[in-house]
């Protein structure tokens, strides 16, 4: 435990929190799902259980309903005035026909009655033909006397009430040509003095009324039997006439075939691996028995378990995903703090936390925004005289340009006056106080970028007269450009670098070209020259960020030099996006380029 301790409190405060819950978690899921199984493994047997009893209870009142229509036939004939006439008064073939159209309807109208057999009995020694219909029309049957050598006809005698409820096998041959197990009532038949006068015989077929009886069967297994144990319906029509002891499926082990069927159906109630309901039928007396392999329901119940692992899992990947989240809400706004603090470690005064809410962290982030917002005002603060006094050293800076300017052009004037003495002197002098007035415009940092260009193009026009066979320019400016705002002085310096550099120091004819233009959100100012060019290790060093320009231009021309640096370091303080590149290469020229973004209006003071 001693050494798991350090290891735990080294752990993410997230990981901590879904060590600690989500094992309780899983623990609290997994007793509530096994006990949800153990209450619904309970509920299933006893439903199934009910629901098999309920099974056999419907069956039985079903063959009770069969049995009623069968006595309600019964009595039927009693009143029946044309089945009277035949059996008082004698069996001719009109009377028959008589009969036989009365009772056709109902049996083949019906479900119930498949067969009916009449014997007529005028002594207990002789009787006429019998009188067999069934629901295909007229049929035969065995003759009276044949009848009473039948063991049913003994039973009847011995029945209690006078009445039978039985089964006729095809091997008794009562009826000749029909081979079906037939379900029979039977019963002495009266005249209207309540005297027996003859026999009634009222049949159903087995295996039909299994069809009817058992149609809701499915993984159950229904049959009714008598007392005797006979088999008469069942969901396996052939088991029809077996007794049921001699059923396979469920044949037990021992003394079964010596039991008796109460006994049977006593020891199949017993069995661990069978579940066993039955009812009686008051009417008849037959048993109507459901019997289910108890396997199949504990398939069942693995399923039901299955399902509840199943559901135990989802709620534990759940309550692990939940247990995240939460996690997550709660070490969120930490983590967004902790990387807050670190950008502001290294100086990024700009970070703030968005951390919603009225709880202790939303409290914490609005403390820690305020705490950085009132450092970052300070740091400005001090920036700001930091940035007063580099204003001053850069307007030193731009004194330092016009001073060697003006000797140059004196220079170059006199030499003119001496040379020619023509009225070409008075251009230039006017051209000299141009340039002199616009780069001093009144003491103004920002000029419009039209006037810039007035200055560019005298000091050009000067330039020329010092070299009219070698320099030739080029100024373009887009008209919707003429009035934007520039710090001054940015394109004077770019333009006599590259004088110094294809003029001053190479032979030959050189070509200046400054363009001022619009090229997606951003506004161009470009001069470009076609001098020497410069190495592309030096040109990769000037571009290059980090590092003030000054301390990488080389010793030589450090005018221009830093001419170019006091652009470069304007560019930065004026303007929040402002790109300066310079593109050069050897025995081709260079470009540069000055790029401010448009709608930045930069600081003018």
């Amino acid at each position: 435990m001693s050494r798991l301790a350090p290891f735990f409190r080294n752990m993410p405060l997230q990981r901590k929190l879904l060590a600690l819950v989500v094992p309780l978690l899983i623990v609290t899921v997994g007793a509530t799902g096994f006990y949800s199984y153990s209450i619904a493994s309970r509920e299933v047997v006893d439903k199934i259980r009910q629901a098999q009893l309920n099974m056999a209870v419907k069956t039985k009142d079903q063959l009770d309903h069969f049995a009623q229509n069968s006595v309600s036939f019964t009595n039927y004939l009693f009143l029946n005035a044309s089945v009277q006439e035949m059996v008082l008064n004698g069996d001719t073939p009109y009377r028959r026909d008589l009969v036989f159209k009365s009772l056709l309807p109902l049996m083949v109208t019906g479900e119930t009655i498949q067969s009916l057999i009449l014997y007529a009995v005028k002594n207990d020694s002789s009787a006429s033909s019998p009188f067999v219909i069934t629901q295909t029309g007229i049929a035969s049957a065995i003759s009276y006397d044949r009848f009473k050598e039948t063991p049913y006809f003994e039973r009847l005698r011995t029945s209690p009430g006078n009445q039978l409820w039985d089964m006729l096998r095809p091997e008794d041959n009562v009826l000749p040509g029909d081979y079906h197990h037939k379900l029979v009532y039977i019963k002495p038949y009266k005249n209207y003095r309540y005297q027996p006068s003859g026999l009634l015989v009222v049949g159903m077929d087995a295996d039909k009324l299994s069809r009817n009886l058992f149609h809701e069967a499915k993984d159950a297994t229904q049959f009714i039997m008598n007392d005797d144990g006979t088999v008469l319906a069942a969901t396996n029509v052939a088991w029809i006439g077996l007794s049921v002891n001699e059923l396979p499926i469920y044949a037990l082990e021992g003394t079964v075939q010596s039991a008796t069927p109460a006994e049977t159906l006593d020891m199949l109630k017993q069995r661990e691996d069978l579940i066993v309901s039955d009812a009686v039928s008051a009417i008849t007396g037959w048993h109507s028995v459901v019997i289910q392999d108890r396997s199949k329901l504990v398939a069942e119940l693995k399923n039901i378990g299955s399902a509840t692992i199943s559901i135990t899992i989802a709620v534990c990947l759940i309550a692990i995903l939940m247990s995240w989240i939460i996690a997550k809400i709660i070490t969120n706004p930490m983590k967004k703090l902790m990387h807050s603090m670190k950008a502001l470690q290294i100086g990024d005064f700009s970070q703030r936390v968005d951390i919603e809410g009225h709880d202790e962290f939303g409290r914490l982030g609005y403390l820690y925004n305020s705490m950085v917002g009132r450092i970052k005002a300070l740091i400005d603060d001090v920036y700001a005289s930091s940035l007063k006094q580099r204003e001053a050293e850069l307007k030193a800076l731009q004194s330092q340009i016009n001073p060697h300017f003006l000797y140059n052009t004196l220079n170059m004037i006199n030499w003119s006056a001496l040379q020619k003495g023509d009225k070409e002197i008075s251009e230039m002098v006017v051209s000299l106080s141009q340039v002199f007035r616009l780069s001093l415009n009144s003491g103004n940092e920002f000029v419009e970028l039209e006037q810039e260009v007035e200055l560019v193009r005298h000091y050009l026009y000067l330039q020329k007269k010092r070299y009219p066979t070698r320099l030739y320019f080029e100024i373009e400016m887009e008209p919707s450009l003429r009035h934007f705002r520039m710090p001054k002085l940015l394109l004077q310096p770019l333009v006599e670098n590259a004088i110094i550099y294809s003029i001053e120091q190479a032979e030959g004819t050189g070509n200046i070209f400054i363009r001022a233009s619009r090229e997606e959100g951003w506004i161009v100012l470009e001069v470009t020259d076609n001098g020497p060019g410069m190495p592309a290790e030096l040109v990769q060093q000037l571009n290059a960020s980090g590092t003030p320009l000054s301390a990488r231009l080389p010793s030589e021309g450090s005018r221009s030099g830093m001419a170019i640096a006091n652009i470069r370091e304007r560019l930065a303080l004026f303007y929040k996006e402002a790109v300066f590149e310079i593109e050069s290469r050897e025995g081709i020229g260079t470009r540069i380029q000055v790029r401010i973004k448009e709608g930045d209006s930069g600081h003018d003071h």
